[in-house]
């Protein structure tokens, strides 16, 4: 048996035996601590804030962010998102009410927990309704 061949019967072995005996770890240690999952964390969400048109090109900055499959806006999905990387997020912000709303990251292990770090303004663009006088000398 050469060393390739030797590498794969041992992962199977070893995945063997953490089948056999998963139930068995998860009874003595509880189903939760068996395999801790890694949930995402939100540290800065740059820019904080942007019109309630959307648009807006949003930069999340945190932890175990690889694999996100939702990124929503409170109860909004961005419009679309990048994962650059294990630390950063690039979303566009979709349209949103006047406000703030926290920003989360959903990854096969978990959603991010809300906190002040992940938070995003929508700001109301003001709209002029009328100009008096009308003309002018």
């Amino acid at each position: 048996m050469n060393e390739k061949q030797y590498k794969k019967r041992i992962s199977s072995v070893l995945m063997s035996f953490l089948l056999l005996f998963l139930p068995v770890i998860q009874l003595a240690v509880g189903a939760s601590v068996a395999f801790a999952a890694t949930a995402p964390t939100i540290t800065s969400v740059s820019p904080t804030e942007g019109p309630t048109s959307g648009g807006t090109s949003v930069t999340l900055t945190g932890t175990n962010l690889s694999g996100a499959t939702a990124v929503m806006f409170g109860a909004t999905a961005a419009t679309s998102f990048t994962v650059d990387s294990a630390t950063q997020i690039t979303a566009i912000a979709p349209a949103g009410s006047a406000g703030t709303v926290d920003v989360t990251v959903t990854t096969p292990d978990d959603t991010s927990a809300t906190s002040a770090a992940d938070q995003y303004t929508y700001i109301a663009v003001p709209t002029i309704t009328s100009v008096t006088p009308t003309s002018g000398p």
